[in-house]
């Protein structure tokens, strides 16, 4: 009768923790959700976050707010998530130096692997070789035959050490053999401004970054880092079409919360991310900046997450960056 009666009890209480947790997913979002842009307000990362919080704040009638957490190359703000109360109340949108990060940084103030659950990726949007208007070559495949005749002569910009742009074009260069010297900037628009002054000889950066200045004339896109040809600009090569085998790219982004969230929470919170990205405003929008939605599993997000994380590690040894 008395383990009867324990056993009944412990019953009881994984029912009423069972009940509790339900009752938690049923009603998330009760409060205001915050979801954390590690980089600077303005760029097109903080543009996919606002325009995703703001569909989910007219879809659960709760307050999704952008908090913007720039520094260390989006490690700052990554890291103020990772800290967090995981009741999935605080969010991290985050992008290409997730997976980036822990390859460069000798000490990261979390693990990435560990500190964090993957929810699902947001959007994609393919990464563009570009070159200043004026310059004198006029493929991809030109560029790369000079770079790997003379190493060093071309010079690349990026937004800092660390960045998409920089481990992009490193990356390309163990593809290729081909050898750039880098000059990094501080931050991706001060990039572009170079490659529009001809500072520099070619940036590599995401469509969503560069859509504007491309159609402007100010500078050239000379090859997309997608299978296909984008409908943005309809005009520009693949790289496979310019002879470069292996190389595509993507600037991606998606949302991560921290590890031990609640799983009922993460599906509901799940459910509305895809739901919001299917709607027709947050899709018009995504598209108008050159991204595409994705709103797959975590499971499949979780598994690019560690792919990626992979891959960098391998590039930056290649390529002999040194961790900071």
């Amino acid at each position: 009768m008395k383990f009867s009666t324990t056993r009944g009890a412990v019953f009881a209480v994984l029912v009423t923790v069972a009940t509790s947790a339900m009752a938690q997913a049923s009603i998330y979002p009760s409060k205001t959700v915050r979801l954390v842009v590690p980089f600077a307000a303005g760029g097109p990362n903080d543009v996919m976050a606002r325009v995703l919080a703001q569909r989910l704040t007219a879809d659960t009638g709760q307050s999704f707010v952008v908090d913007n957490k720039a520094g260390a190359g989006g490690v700052i703000g990554t890291d103020a998530v990772a800290k967090s109360t995981p009741d999935g109340y605080t969010l991290a949108f985050v992008s290409g130096p997730f997976t980036m990060a822990p390859a460069l940084q000798a000490k990261m103030p979390y693990d990435t692997t560990k500190d964090f659950t993957a929810v699902t990726k947001v959007a994609e949007s393919p990464m563009v070789m570009m070159t200043p208007s004026t310059s004198r070559f006029k493929t991809a495949k030109e560029m790369m035959e000079f770079a790997k005749q003379s190493p060093d002569k071309l010079t690349y910009g990026s937004g800092g050490v660390g960045s998409t742009p920089h481990l992009t074009t490193e990356l390309l260069g163990t593809v290729t053999g081909a050898k750039f010297l880098h000059v990094p900037y501080k931050g991706g628009g001060e990039s572009i401004k170079a490659l529009m002054g001809g500072e520099i000889d070619v940036l590599i950066d995401s469509i969503t970054s560069t859509a504007g200045p491309i159609a402007s004339g100010r500078i050239k896109a000379v090859a997309i880092g997608q299978a296909k040809r984008n409908p943005k600009m309809p005009d520009v090569p693949t790289f496979e079409e310019s002879g470069i085998q292996k190389f595509h790219m993507t600037h991606w982004v998606g949302v991560v919360a921290p590890s031990r969230t609640p799983v009922e929470v993460l599906a509901s919170l799940h459910m509305q991310i895809t739901k919001a990205l299917k709607a027709p405003d947050v899709v018009q929008k995504y598209q108008e900046l050159g991204a595409i939605p994705v709103g797959d599993s975590a499971a499949n997000f979780q598994k690019f997450i560690n792919e990626e994380l992979k891959g960098w590690q391998q590039t930056v040894k290649a390529a002999n960056i040194q961790a900071q």
